[in-house]
């Protein structure tokens, strides 16, 4: 076990690092268990530029930019800025692939969240928005605009880097656990 006491949850509040030096992640669904050996702060990391039609969609949009190298853990929030502009602009729904196009995130049994313009002013540092990205493991959005203009735009995402290393201990005796794609909710 690492250092309880420094240790963060996921999705909390702040944005504060997850994880310290020393502590242990179980990332799911794999369940492989992790020991972190060093912390990087990423202050601001833009994706490419999206143009979407009015009215229009685009499918299966990849994000490179958001992918950590080998070994990587990356935790990743899309910050309201001050100001008038939002971290998604008006009229934007965006849809996470994570895991690729067979593991769409934020499932419920009807219904799929997506990420708008008013996601990321929820709570104090939009923890809504917030992902766990692990090495390049596939991550695609689906863009949707429900405007009658076209709108071109980037995302801005702030967070840290956790360069891992792998660790004997079982994942119910690490630190915390983090879902880095899809995993059913459903009992198995």
């Amino acid at each position: 076990m690492g250092i309880p006491d420094r240790v963060n949850n996921p999705y909390y509040s702040d944005l504060e690092p997850l994880l310290t030096v020393d502590s242990t992640v179980e990332l799911q669904p794999s369940n492989d268990t992790y020991a972190v050996a060093a912390v990087e702060v990423l202050p601001t990391v833009t994706t490419q530029e999206f143009s979407v039609p009015a009215n229009g969609t685009l499918v299966n949009e990849e994000i490179r930019s958001l992918y950590g190298q080998d070994g990587v853990l990356v935790q990743l929030r899309l910050p309201a800025p001050p100001g008038a502009d939002g971290a998604i602009p008006d009229g934007i729904e965006i849809e996470v692939d994570h895991g690729g196009q067979e593991s769409p995130r934020f499932n419920i049994k009807n219904q799929r969240g997506k990420l708008t313009a008013d996601t990321s002013s929820f709570g104090d540092a939009a923890q809504q928005t917030e992902l766990f990205q692990w090495e390049d493991e596939d991550l695609f959005f689906t863009i949707e605009n429900t405007t009658g203009d076209p709108i071109t735009f980037t995302l801005t995402y702030t967070g840290y880097a956790y360069d891992l290393r792998p660790s004997d201990i079982p994942g119910s005796d690490a630190d915390v656990s983090v879902l880095t794609e899809r995993k059913s909710l459903r009992g198995t």
